[in-house]
């Protein structure tokens, strides 16, 4: 009888994997034998081990976030009217922070803590729920209440019908191909010194170089697919295309792509299973 592909998870030997007295409380948060603790349990170990030192997932975010804001020393923003200006903002910090490793290998972040879920009989997809929904509370969530404060104080008070999702749209598109491509390319996470003591094995350093360097691939593929939200409400001709209109159509635009993007991961998964090397 056919393994499960699934439950066909490895990780390549070879490399470190952080232990749990490194970790902390890494292990401690996985989710219990076959998933019996409930769904927001789950979430809240995975938020505490995202703000747990050495923190190998959240100061991704917390670096992407810096350079965000010395970035716009060099290239300030420009807007074109000023009721844009809480999309552009809150749009721009979220591009930032999402176009990166941070979303696209949500699963090599902490491989061990994977392996072990999927061997406790845990499913693909809770174990992609749990980090989408940590994703979105700690990135996504803070993001939105900026973009709201900036609406409030800049605009009136009934732009926050459009404003809102007009930042959720790329959130939840990011956080969709991220994880398809974090179950095509896992890689794990290892120091920097180890990575150069192994440089001269050239399919695994051009591989670590590849999932570097595939976000600023994805940004050129995903950024035009801001535009579908305003193409779709122009053939909506028998709704009027007020701002609710609007706003409801960029927000299922945007879960479209998580649920598209999610899976079409779990699609992967099932057909050749993951090994994160």
């Amino acid at each position: 009888m056919a393994a499960d592909p699934e439950s066909e998870i490895g990780l390549t030997a070879g490399f470190h994997l952080p232990s749990s007295r490194e970790h902390g409380v890494a292990l401690d948060t996985v989710p219990d034998e076959n998933g019996r603790s409930s769904f927001w349990h789950d979430v809240l170990g995975e938020i505490r081990w995202s703000l747990t030192a050495p923190w190998l997932w959240f100061s991704g975010v917390a670096f992407n976030l810096a350079l965000a804001v010395a970035w716009l020393f060099y290239e300030p923003l420009q807007g074109r009217p000023h009721s844009d200006w809480a999309i552009i903002v809150g749009t721009y910090f979220a591009v930032w922070i999402l176009a990166d490793v941070t979303t696209t290998n949500v699963l090599g972040a902490d491989a061990a803590r994977v392996r072990l879920s999927v061997l406790r009989g845990v499913p693909m997809l809770r174990i992609l729920m749990v980090k989408n929904l940590t994703l979105l509370i700690l990135v996504g969530l803070p993001t939105l209440i900026a973009t709201a404060v900036i609406t409030v104080r800049s605009e009136a008070d009934y732009r926050l019908v459009i404003t809102l999702p007009g930042v959720a749209f790329p959130v939840l598109t990011w956080v969709g191909v991220g994880n398809v491509a974090s179950v095509l390319m896992p890689v794990l996470i290892v120091p920097l010194k180890e990575r150069w003591r192994r440089r001269r094995q050239l399919w695994p350093t051009v591989r670590w170089l590849g999932h570097l360097c595939l976000p600023y691939a994805l940004l050129a593929v995903v950024q035009p697919a801001g535009a579908l939200p305003r193409l779709i409400t122009r053939h909506l001709t028998f709704v009027s295309p007020t701002l609710e209109v609007k706003a409801v159509v960029v927000t299922l635009t945007g879960l479209f792509f998580w649920g598209a993007g999610t899976a079409a991961a779990l699609g992967i998964t099932r057909h050749r299973g993951i090994t994160i090397r």
